[in-house]
């Protein structure tokens, strides 16, 4: 009995080694797995970051070109009202600014990435990522906003131009173009109606994309840093 006894007491303390083994190495793969887990989270976020930081050069760039688009459409339209001609050079760079498309060419690879292959778990702030998906998302409705509404080409405008004017084999014939202008309303209403819309897309970029931008910087800098 004694030794039934005995046998029973080493087996049952070779299970609790045994199972004492097993929960060490899967708490040590565990430990391993959250600090790979932690290291990738950084990779992302810093990607991230990085991305929004391009993404916020490009808003700045946009929204001096939205000022630059504007200003050649007044520009244009003051000179035909009186017939005034510039240098052919200086009149090439206005039709220029006024075909122009203001379209923010947004960086989403690392986002996109983190929604395909469901990598997004790793943020462990739940904040930081709804303000991620907040920001990516509302840059896509302005893409698509933008070039459905805003970012179209002047066609009236196009229109009474010749296509070697438009690939500047030949000056553009700025008298013509005063009179075209002068004799067609569709042509100045477009214009105007052009230059509404780009200054709706400004106050879009500068008060809500730029302070966007801006904000999810320094979220992320500050989850990058602890």
């Amino acid at each position: 009995m004694v030794a039934g006894s005995k046998k029973f007491y080493e087996f049952f303390v070779q299970l609790i080694l045994i199972i004492v083994g097993v929960l060490s190495a899967l708490a040590v793969d565990n430990y391993r797995e959250s600090i790979q887990e932690h290291k990738t989270e950084k990779e992302y976020l810093i990607s991230l970051r990085n991305s929004v930081q391009v993404d916020t050069v490009v808003i700045g760039t946009e929204i001096q070109r939205t000022y630059t688009k504007v200003n050649a459409i007044s520009e244009l339209l003051a000179l035909s009202s009186v017939g005034t001609t510039i240098e052919n050079e200086k009149f090439g760079d206005l039709v220029s600014d006024i075909m122009m498309l203001i379209r923010p060419n947004f960086t989403t690879a690392v986002y996109e990435e983190l929604k395909f292959t469901g990598n997004f778990k790793l943020i462990r702030n739940h904040k930081l990522k709804t303000l991620i998906i907040s920001y990516y998302t509302d840059n896509a409705i302005i893409l698509e906003q933008n070039i459905r509404d805003w970012g179209g080409y002047n066609t009236e405008f196009i229109d009474h131009l010749t296509f070697d004017e438009l690939d500047y084999k030949t000056p553009f014939d700025q008298k013509r173009i005063f009179r075209d202008l002068q004799q067609h309303d569709a042509i100045r209403l477009e214009l105007l109606r052009s230059q509404k819309l780009i200054s709706i897309v400004r106050s879009g970029l500068i008060y809500t994309s730029l302070p966007k931008s801006i904000e999810l910087l320094e979220k992320l800098q500050t989850e990058i840093d602890k």
